[in-house]
């Protein structure tokens, strides 16, 4: 499941977009708890960090998108937390960090 760094950075005219991505980092650690001991499906979320998006364009228009990744680049990173070696669960993955996070409170 995709987050963003707006979970924790709540900016002006975008409450919507930040509540979204806290509930689903809550989601995230809800999820993992509930199946714990009954599956061994993982659940993560994933903040991105500043990708070369439509969004971010239309966010940041006098940005050169040139200077910030491309998907292809993010996607590389988030692929293998999808395979079934993958061991850990209910947390945030950092992409621009390479890390996990059990838990970021509001910056």
């Amino acid at each position: 499941v995709l987050s963003s760094g707006a979970a924790h950075r709540c900016r002006p005219f975008w409450g919507a977009y930040s509540a979204s991505k806290a509930a689903v980092e809550a989601l995230v650690r809800t999820w993992a708890a509930e199946i714990e001991n009954l599956s061994n499906v993982k659940v993560l979320a994933v903040d991105p960090g500043v990708t070369r998006t439509q969004m971010r364009a239309k966010a940041a228009p006098g940005e050169d998108p040139e200077s910030i990744p491309h998907p292809r680049e993010v996607a590389a990173v988030i692929a293998p937390l999808v395979a079934p070696a993958q061991t850990e669960t209910g947390k945030l993955y950092v992409v621009r960090e390479k890390a996990f996070k059990s838990f970021r409170a509001p910056e």
